[in-house]
């Protein structure tokens, strides 16, 4: 097989979101306050968009936050009152540490677990970074 054949046989694999071209925005909380508690409305949407499971996003949240809380009917309810653009920022960072990879700084990545160490994987360029918790 020359160059070409496996270039262009590596460029068919390659999932074909990749060439969108669309530039990845992370989302922002839609909150609502609740006697003592902080409601995230759009939790399930979030995680979707980080395409993270919930219960990993929510964990890092809470610790981040420094409180406890819980998922009820696809929101994340916290105790205690936080504002919008503090957790704005906790989602920024959850982006950067476990979404968009290091190397080409795509969203197109996945966790997983090699060797008993978690690695951020780039299903866009295959760039294998060891999340930094």
């Amino acid at each position: 097989m020359d160059y070409e054949e496996m270039l262009k046989k590596g460029r068919e694999e390659i999932p074909e979101d990749v060439f969108s071209g669309e530039r990845f925005e992370i989302p922002e909380a839609e909150t609502q306050k609740d006697g003592n508690k902080t409601v995230i409305r759009n939790f399930r949407t979030l995680a979707d968009t980080f395409n993270r499971e919930e219960k990993h996003l929510s964990k890092f949240l809470l610790k981040e936050m420094g409180t406890a809380g819980h998922i009820e009917d696809g929101e994340l309810v916290l105790n205690g009152t936080f504002r919008r653009g503090s957790i704005n920022r906790k989602l920024t960072q959850y982006a950067e540490t476990f979404v968009l990879c290091t190397e080409c700084n795509r969203p197109d990545t996945e966790i997983v677990k090699e060797k008993g160490v978690e690695l951020l994987k780039c299903e866009a360029c295959g760039a294998r970074s060891p999340i930094e918790d």
